[in-house]
């Protein structure tokens, strides 16, 4: 059982984003994550996403959803791999490896 998230992007069409879950449904997403982070994620992406965000933008809020993910998930992942998808390609954006890259604030 899996859960994918896909995103590319064609000429004509612009950028896609697709979830496709365990189940093998497939959604065509805004924005989309999966596990027991998601909820955190989610949440912060429905306050703060903007179909016409900068590359800047949306990198920052990628790291503010992996923040609350290590600061509220029990037992959260210490890894995190952001990549782009865009008119120019697949390209690894940065490799976030462990809870001390992100300071977490004290309860």
């Amino acid at each position: 059982m899996v859960n994918i998230i896909l995103g590319g992007y064609e000429k004509d069409v612009g950028p896609s984003l697709y979830f496709i879950d365990y189940i093998a449904s497939l959604y065509k997403v805004g924005k989309a994550a999966f596990g027991y982070g998601s909820y955190f994620a989610l949440s912060m992406m429905d306050r703060y996403y903007c179909r016409d965000m900068t590359i800047d933008e949306a990198i920052e809020l990628v790291d503010m959803c992996i923040r609350e993910i290590r600061s509220r998930l029990v037992v959260a992942l210490t890894n995190f791999l952001i990549k782009i998808v865009d008119k120019d390609g697949a390209r690894e954006h940065a490799w976030h490896e462990s809870i001390k890259d992100t300071p977490v604030a004290a309860a």
